[in-house]
């Protein structure tokens, strides 16, 4: 079986498309990596009975209550988080891959795309860690357990800078696919662009305890999830298509030298 298909492989090579088949698997799971990490990230916060999120508002007493009571919950999604955290980078690696089969397409834009994606997963483990310091000792003074609390809650939500900076430098790569035939529509790039507006409320969530905007509100949470939730699947989508793509599917771009 391994030297059958080795030698599909070869020929593939040799027919001009050196993606083979079992290369196509692992582009695969490296484009589903993304919603997976996604999944692995909320898995917390229906297990301690934090969806949704609980009012910034709360007394310090009614938290210290609400850890309490779920505490085996938040203890069991922490470790779900972390492992969000170090999937993300392949989901960034991944998009990468399919991009740098654009015809002299920036090394640079393909390496920005993989490190704010490395910092992207960053913020999505450090409210793991807080989540676990804050459930770690919780017959502390309950000000305290607040104050954790908050840090939780604020990192959840606020440091959407480096997911934005992934996903404009995305549709950049998109789009400078000149070919009439690109490799991902022109029309994701944009679209994928707009959603990151959904992102923006959160930069104000530190300044207000409830409405829209706090940690637990519509617009904050609800519609950056929903934003996110979106985005990501139509990126997993057409970045799934692209794996099944062979260069002959392409159009060349034109020489601009027989144009002129």
């Amino acid at each position: 079986m391994g030297n059958a298909t080795s030698d599909q492989d070869i020929a593939g090579v040799r027919a001009g498309n050196p993606r083979s088949t079992s290369w196509k698997v692992f582009e695969r799971l490296t484009i589903l990596s993304g919603p997976i990490a996604l999944g692995l990230f909320f898995i917390l916060m229906p297990a301690s009975s934090m969806l949704p999120p609980p009012s910034p508002s709360k007394s310090a007493e009614w938290i210290v209550n609400h850890y309490t009571k779920n505490e085996d919950g938040i203890k069991a999604g922490v470790p779900f988080m972390l492992a969000a955290g170090a999937i993300w980078p392949i989901f960034a690696a991944g998009i990468s891959g399919q991009l740098a089969r654009i015809p002299r397409i920036s090394p640079t834009l393909l390496w920005a795309q993989v490190a704010s994606g490395t910092l992207a997963a960053a913020t999505m483990m450090l409210p793991g860690i807080f989540f676990g310091v804050t459930a770690f000792r919780l017959d502390r003074a309950p000000e305290l357990t607040q104050l954790l609390s908050d840090l939780s809650w604020l990192s959840v939500t606020m440091p959407f800078t480096p997911f934005i900076a992934q996903d404009l430098l995305v549709s950049c790569a998109i789009l400078s696919d000149k070919r009439p035939t690109p490799l991902i529509p022109h029309w994701v790039a944009w679209v994928n662009s707009a959603m990151t507006l959904t992102f923006y409320p959160a930069f104000g969530v530190h300044c207000v305890r409830s409405g829209p905007v706090a940690w637990n509100g519509a617009v904050t949470f609800w519609l950056g999830a929903v934003g996110l939730g979106l985005q990501i699947g139509l990126l997993v989508l057409y970045f799934l298509k692209s794996v099944n793509k062979t260069d002959d599917d392409l159009t060349i771009e034109p020489n601009c030298n027989e144009t002129t």
